[in-house]
C-alpha cells in the first residue's frame, strides 16, 4: 500500500510545482511586471505564515491522512478558477484576481506540506523516518525541476485554459491515490487539549531543542535560494538569454537534475560525513553558484551554474528536514514540521518580494548577486551555532 503514498507524493509535488510555475509565467505575461509577479508568487506563501501553527495542531490532533486529502482538494479548486479566468472574455484578468487564487492555493499548502511529512509517523517506525523524509525531499526536487519543462511543453501546444485543466485533472487523480492507503491505528494526540495550548506546547518543545532551532535558521538561509530561482529566473532567461517558454522550462530542468543529484548525494554521504558541516557547505556553495549567474552570457554557462546551485542546494535541503524529523517526537511532529514550513515560506516569500523589488530598482543581475551573497553570508554565520556545527 505504500506505493500509493509514494505515487501521491510524487505526482502532487510535481503538479503543485506545475501550478505555481504556470501562475508565475502567466502573471508575467499578463501584467508585464516582475514586482507584481513577485506578489502573486508571495500570495501562495502568506497563508502558511498565518495558518502554519494552527495547521500543525490540526495535523497532530486529527487523522493525518484525512487532513492531507482535504487540503489537497484546494489545488483542484484553484486550477478550476484559473480555467475560468483564462477562458472567459467578459473582463480583463486583474492583478488582485491572480493574488486571490494564489492565496486560496496557499491555504491548502499550509496543511499539505507539514501534513505529508507528519504522515510519515503514521506509516514508518521512528528510525526509518529520516530516510523516508529524504525520499520525499528528493521528490520535491524532481517536481521543482521537472514542472517548468512540462508546463513549457504544454504551453507550446495548448492555450492557458488547457494547461490549467490538465493540472486540475491530474491533481484530482493523484489525490484519489490516498484512498486505499492504510495507516497505523490513530493514537490519542492531545484530544483534551485546546488548540491554543497545543500550539504553545509545540513552541515550547522547539524552544527546548537547540538543534532544531539551529536547523530552522539554516532552513531560512539555505532555502532563500528558491525565491529568485522561481520568480526571477524565468524573466532573466527570456530577456537576457532570449529563450522561449519551452527552452526556459528546459533550463529549469537542469536545476531539477542538479537538485536530484544533490538529494542522492545527501543520502549517500549522510552516514559518512558530518551532516551539519555538509548543510553549511551546501548553503555556501549554492549561494556562490547563484551569484555567478549574471556574469555569464551564454545558456550553457548559466545552465552549468544552475546545475551546481541545484546539487549543493539539494544536498542541504535534503539533510535539514531529515535531521529535524529525527530530532522530533511523533506527538509533536505536525507542529514542528509546520514551524519548519513557516520558516521555509518566510524565506521564499522575503526572497521573492525583496529581490523582485530590488530588480525593479536596479537590475535582474544585481538582484541575483545580492541574493547569492546573502546566502553565503548567512551560511558562514551558521558556523557560530554549535549544535549545527556538531551535528554528525
Amino acid at each position: 500500500m505504500l506505493i500509493f503514498f509514494y505515487l501521491n507524493s510524487f505526482l502532487t509535488l510535481l503538479i503543485g510545482n506545475m501550478f505555481v510555475y504556470a501562475m508565475i509565467i502567466y502573471s508575467r505575461a499578463v501584467t508585464g511586471s516582475d514586482a507584481v509577479t513577485g506578489f502573486v508568487y508571495a500570495g501562495n506563501l502568506i497563508p502558511p505564515l498565518l495558518l502554519g501553527m494552527y495547521a500543525g495542531t490540526v495535523i497532530d490532533r486529527f487523522k493525518r491522512k484525512r487532513v492531507v486529502m482535504i487540503a489537497q482538494t484546494t489545488f483542484i479548486y484553484t486550477s478550476a478558477a484559473m480555467v475560468f479566468l483564462t477562458q472567459q472574455k467578459l473582463f480583463a484578468v486583474a492583478d488582485f484576481m491572480l493574488i486571490a487564487v494564489m492565496l486560496v492555493n496557499g491555504i491548502g499548502l499550509s496543511f499539505i506540506i507539514p501534513g505529508r511529512m507528519a504522515l510519515l509517523g503514521d506509516l514508518f517506525d521512528q528510525e526509518r523516518i529520516p530516510r523516508e523524509s529524504m525520499k520525499i525531499q528528493i521528490m520535491i526536487m524532481v517536481g521543482f525541476g521537472l514542472a517548468p519543462f512540462v508546463v513549457g511543453f504544454l504551453r507550446k501546444y495548448c492555450a492557458w485554459h488547457t494547461v490549467f485543466t490538465v493540472i486540475g485533472a491530474l491533481y484530482a487523480s493523484a489525490t484519489l491515490l490516498l484512498v486505499p492507503l492504510k495507516t497505523r491505528p490513530k493514537q490519542p494526540r492531545h484530544e483534551n487539549e485546546s488548540a491554543w495550548h497545543s500550539l504553545i506546547a509545540g513552541l515550547r518543545y522547539v524552544r527546548r531543542e537547540p538543534l532544531i532551532i539551529s536547523l530552522l535558521v539554516a532552513t531560512y538561509v539555505g532555502l532563500f535560494l528558491v525565491g529568485p530561482l522561481q520568480v526571477l529566473l524565468p524573466e532573466y532567461s527570456r530577456s537576457r538569454l532570449n529563450l522561449g517558454e519551452a527552452e526556459r522550462g528546459s533550463l529549469m530542468t537542469v536545476l531539477g537534475v542538479g537538485l536530484l543529484a544533490g538529494g542522492g548525494l545527501a543520502q549517500f554521504l549522510s552516514h559518512a560525513m558530518a551532516r551539519g558541516r555538509m548543510i553549511i557547505l551546501g548553503a555556501t556553495a549554492s549561494g556562490l553558484s547563484m551569484a555567478l549567474i549574471p556574469l555569464f552570457e551564454t545558456t550553457t554557462l548559466v545552465a552549468a551554474s544552475l546545475g551546481l546551485s541545484g546539487i549543493f542546494g539539494g544536498l542541504m535541503s535534503t539533510l535539514i528536514p531529515a535531521a529535524i524529523q529525527h530530532a522530533t517526537v511523533d506527538g509533536a511532529r505536525g507542529r514542528v514540521m509546520s514551524i519548519y514550513n513557516i520558516v521555509f515560506q518566510v524565506s521564499v516569500a522575503t526572497a521573492a518580494i525583496g529581490l523582485s523589488q530590488l530588480s525593479k530598482w536596479t537590475s535582474l543581475g544585481f538582484a541575483f548577486q545580492a541574493g547569492g551573497w546573502f546566502i553565503v553570508a548567512g551560511a558562514l554565520a551558521c558556523l557560530l551555532m554549535r549544535p549545527l556545527r556538531q551535528l554528525k
